[in-house]
Parts: C-alpha cells; sequence; structure tokens
C-alpha cells in the first residue's frame, strides 16, 4: 500500500463517524505527522495508523494522536497532561511581542551593550510551554521563569524547550499557596493564560474537551472562574516592577469582572481589554 492509498483508506473510515471535509483533514494530518515522506508503508505502519484512526474515531484530538501541535509558526509535543495551544492564544503571544519591541524601540541604550537592560518575564501555568518557548525563539533578549503546579506538564515544557533551544526557566509552583516566596527581582512582565471555567460550565463544553484535556487546566472550583486572576492580581504590587506589564488570556463572558478586579488592585496606572480577531474580549492588558 502506498501513502495515498493508505490515506484514503484512512478517510473512508473516518467519514462514516465524521463529516468529510473534518474526515479529509485529519486524515491528511495523520499522514503527514505520523510517517515521515521516505518511510515505507510496512505492515507495522499501517498498524500504527490503524490504532491512531481508531482514537480519532473514538473522539481523541488529533493533536493527542500525533503528540503534535502547531502555535506560532512552530511545533510543539503535547500529551494528556498539558492543553492543546489554541489560536486565541498565539494572539496574547503577539501582544507580549508586540510590547517588548516596542519597549525596546522606546529606550535609550548605552553604547556598552552590557547595560541594556534584559526584561525579566514570568509565564504562570505554562503547561506546554508554548507562550515562553515561543517568546523567547521570536525575543531572545529577554530573561523567562515558567512556572506550573503539575510535574507531567513541565516535563513536557522542559522537553519543548530542549527541542527549540530555547533557554527558559521551568519551577513547580502553586500560585495559589500562601506559601509563596516572593521573588529577588520583580518582573517587568507577568503573562498567564490560567484555569478560567468553573465545574458548573462542564455540562455545556465539548465532550472531546472535557474527556481529553488535563481538567486542572481548564476548570475552577469558584463561581464565576476568577479565583486565578484575583491572585495574579494581589501578587501585582511586591512581584511585578514599577512600570511592568501584565497579559492574561481572558475568559470572555467574564471580562468586564476580570477587568475590574485589576482596576481595583491599585497599584496599576492602567488596564485595558485587548478583542481578538472575532472581536471578542480576549486579553488584559494592565501596566504598573
Amino acid at each position: 500500500m502506498d501513502r495515498k492509498t493508505l490515506q484514503l483508506t484512512v478517510l473512508t473510515r473516518l467519514s462514516l463517524h465524521i463529516d468529510m471535509d473534518e474526515s479529509a483533514r485529519l486524515a491528511r494530518y495523520l499522514i503527514e505527522d505520523l510517517i515521515p515522506f521516505d518511510t515505507a508503508i510496512t505492515e507495522i505502519v499501517e498498524a500504527k495508523i490503524d490504532k491512531a484512526t481508531e482514537r480519532l474515531i473514538a473522539g481523541k484530538p488529533i493533536q493527542y494522536v500525533t503528540h503534535r501541535a502547531d502555535f506560532y509558526g512552530y511545533q510543539y509535543y503535547v500529551n494528556k497532561a498539558v492543553l492543546i495551544p489554541r489560536p486565541e492564544t498565539e494572539e496574547l503571544v503577539y501582544q507580549v511581542l508586540q510590547y517588548l519591541k516596542k519597549i525596546n524601540n522606546r529606550i535609550s541604550f548605552d553604547r556598552n551593550l552590557d547595560k541594556r537592560p534584559i526584561p525579566a518575564i514570568l509565564d504562570i501555568g505554562t503547561g506546554s510551554g508554548c507562550i515562553p518557548v515561543t517568546i523567547k525563539k521570536e525575543y531572545n533578549e529577554c530573561n523567562i521563569i515558567a512556572v506550573d503546579i503539575s510535574n507531567a506538564a513541565l516535563k513536557v515544557a522542559i522537553h519543548n524547550a530542549n527541542h527549540h533551544g530555547a533557554n527558559v526557566t521551568f519551577f513547580k509552583q502553586d500560585i495559589l499557596s500562601e506559601k509563596l516566596t516572593k521573588p529577588n527581582e520583580p518582573y517587568d512582565i507577568i503573562i498567564s493564560n490560567p484555569p478560567y471555567i468553573p465545574t458548573s460550565e462542564i455540562a455545556v463544553m465539548s465532550e472531546s474537551t472535557v474527556k481529553h484535556e488535563p481538567q486542572i487546566a481548564l476548570f475552577t472550583d469558584d463561581e464565576f472562574g476568577l479565583v486565578f486572576y484575583q491572585r495574579i492580581a494581589d501578587l501585582c504590587s511586591t512581584w511585578l516592577a514599577d512600570h511592568g506589564a501584565v497579559f492574561l488570556e481572558l475568559n470572555e463572558y467574564n471580562s468586564h469582572k476580570i477587568k475590574e478586579i485589576y482596576i481595583n488592585e491599585g497599584s496599576l496606572d492602567s488596564v485595558e481589554i485587548i478583542e481578538d480577531m472575532q472581536g471578542k474580549p480576549r486579553i488584559l492588558f494592565a501596566v504598573r
């Protein structure tokens, strides 16, 4: 069997359970991601594709089947320990990079490049590491620390950083803990795409998301999904440098509540909501 025939076989099987356009997309990605172009189609390869097709039919996201996810022009390893990177988060990264370039252009640097200020960045709830790794790849002149509560997620993030040659420091940390240690130096930028979906909304979530993606990275126990936003706001007065910035991905339905939290925080000079390409409130941007 050749690649084209194998892809057609996968398409035929998928189309019995999934609409044709989606089946065609999944079949193409499956073959491209799992079989290098010059690989011979042996019985072992056919068996591998057969098992992968069964997982897709069962509703498993293709990113978890192939263990690959595209994000901001880079390919990341993912497994069930981390969320699948989403386009909305690409917009978060874009805004951070635009801000970094803006402050870079605004500062008058000394001719001695050793005195050039290097922004210190904190990513809270890093998951796959796609946020800090992408930022480091796109803007190397920064120091990034990324934290997560999950050892399994940190293992994935470290793998991705190593794969892309990105110098990011990772730590295990529960941001909700009362025993957090104040950093030696405040951060110039704090970033987070925190869990923000109340468990009460599980019933209206897609079955694929609830069944396959890590609930610890999606859901919160509080009524409105604000606990992480409130915690990060509380840290701003001591963890965020003067003139530092906060970038947070938002639950579009609670953006007004989140903005109010950061306005009331007290140490921030400006708080605004940035809409995504669909016109939905997606990113909170605040400056101290």
